[in-house]
């Protein structure tokens, strides 16, 4: 693990505003991979301003020594480790300047223990973008420069991969949730792993400010940042189907943030944020 700390200067209120990406669970090497919609979501990153955070899982990484190694399940194109994180090299290349932290994935994590080959390593250091390993931790400084003087709000996001095991909602649910007891300060949570995509309600913690002796509010969001395997294809067979495991929107999570708003009137505090989620579901 890893923090990144990112300076995001802006002058007024109008273009105050910062955009994070989850990206992750590609799986690259998967016949089942959605190659259309991923190339849409990098296509938007890589004309527009916003912060990526590579969530892990971009190729299968499984080789025939590998007990879940199955031939009808690699794409032909790119069947080796190897050639899938070559390919997701040249795919990331674009946006690279945009990624600030880049997380294993389980997939990348196995193969490094099994085969001691560390690809998210490797492709951290060819697009030179910190490797945190399978978490990080990220203070977004909002930096408002007007007339010599500077005020500063920091918006703070833990990633994790992920790791839920459970087939229940619920279950993911609590995974999530649980990353609050890890770093309780954080405002936005992003998971990975599970192959949900979207938010889930956010809970709303007391604290008090030390300076002026108030309760203040802090609101936690919690993200799930999706992926780009199809299960159920006809004339198709899949793991996902295999295991009856339920269908999930594919995609990326886009969270737009805003310093010193918020969308609840009442809420007490200070260093309030506005923080609006997408999945950029128009773009395709």
């Amino acid at each position: 693990m890893d923090v990144i700390s990112i300076n995001h200067e802006y002058e007024s209120r109008s273009d105050s505003k910062a955009m994070i990406v989850g990206l992750g669970d590609i799986h690259r090497g998967n016949p089942w991979m959605d190659e259309k919609l991923f190339y849409s979501r990098l296509n938007w990153i890589e004309n527009n301003d916003c912060y990526v955070i590579l969530m892990g899982d971009y190729g299968e990484a499984i080789n025939s020594k590998d007990p879940r190694h199955d031939y009808n399940a690699l794409d032909g194109k790119y069947p080796t480790p190897d050639k899938q994180y070559r390919k997701i090299a040249e795919d990331l290349e674009p946006i690279k300047d945009k990624c600030i932290m880049l997380l294993d994935g389980n997939h990348e994590s196995n193969f490094w223990k099994r085969q001691n080959h560390n690809y998210s390593d490797e492709l951290a250091y060819k697009l030179g973008v910190p490797y945190v390993g399978m978490s990080g931790y990220v203070l977004l400084k909002f930096k408002r420069i007007t007339a010599g003087k500077t005020s500063t709000n920091i918006f703070r996001i833990y990633a994790h991969h992920g790791w839920a095991g459970g087939r229940t909602d619920g279950y993911k649910v609590k995974v999530i949730q649980d990353l609050a007891n890890i770093f309780d300060d954080a405002h936005l949570y992003l998971m990975g792993h599970t192959h949900k995509l979207g938010p889930v309600f956010p809970t709303t913690r007391l604290r008090v400010d030390s300076r002026t002796e108030k309760i203040c509010d802090s609101d936690k969001h919690f993200v799930y940042t999706g992926s780009y395997i199809k299960g159920h294809e006809k004339g198709k067979g899949s793991y996902v189907e295999a295991r009856a495991y339920p269908p999930t929107q594919l995609g990326s999570a886009f969270i737009e943030v805003r310093p010193n708003r918020s969308t609840r009137p009442n809420m007490r505090g200070y260093n309030r944020f506005d923080i609006r989620y997408t999945d950029m579901s128009w773009l395709t």
